[in-house]
């Protein structure tokens, strides 16, 4: 349906399917995909450029050095789908199930997932720089040399979750949970001065 190295712009696609669909290269500008079912759609260096994904079905999906610039996947069914060196920066998750979802290197800064579940995810090598991540289950997750610079952790549950190899700079972990939770020498003292001891 969707031919390589076209573009659209302004589109309203609620009432297709994409799914099993294969797409390369296409670029999507200001297009809607609501309520589409997008279960096992793959695509290849894509552009979907402040697209309204809501309440649509990306079950099994899988995305190669695609781009989802600004869009809204509010309310998004995520559940073992793949994101290989993806750029995602400024999109808005909240309220989308990420249950077995992979994420392989990529771009994810400036993204919104307050409140949402990542449980046991791995966000290694993953950019999240002024992510919000504003009370986000983080129970179990693994960030090794991921970059959360200046990303907002408040009231995120951190259960032993392994932050050890991470950069941290500017993130505020006061009303952050803890308990059990992996930090290297820099990262613990970082922790202990949000939490207002001062370290000499």
């Amino acid at each position: 349906m969707f031919q390589p190295h076209t573009q659209y712009r302004d589109e309203d696609f609620r009432d297709v399917t994409l799914r099993d669909e294969e797409l390369s290269h296409v670029t999507f500008e200001n297009c809607r995909f609501t309520y589409v079912d997008a279960t096992e759609l793959q695509t290849e260096r894509c552009q979907f450029i402040n697209c309204d994904f809501t309440d649509s079905k990306w079950n099994a999906s899988r995305h190669v050095g695609s781009s989802f610039l600004n869009c809204q996947f509010h309310g998004v069914n995520l559940f073992t789908s793949e994101f290989e060196q993806c750029k995602m920066t400024g999109s808005s998750f909240e309220e989308s199930q990420f249950e077995g979802v992979l994420v392989t290197e990529g771009d994810w800064s400036f993204v919104n997932l307050r409140h949402v579940s990542l449980k046991k995810m791995d966000w290694s090598h993953v950019r999240l720089i002024e992510a919000d991540l504003y009370g986000t289950d983080l129970t179990e997750t693994v960030w090794y040399q991921a970059d959360l610079s200046r990303a907002t952790l408040q009231h995120a549950v951190c259960r032993s979750a392994d932050f050890r190899g991470a950069l941290v700079d500017g993130v505020d972990f006061s009303n952050v949970t803890l308990q059990q939770t992996k930090l290297d020498a820099m990262q613990a003292i970082q922790v202990a001065r949000s939490l207002g001891a001062i370290v000499e």
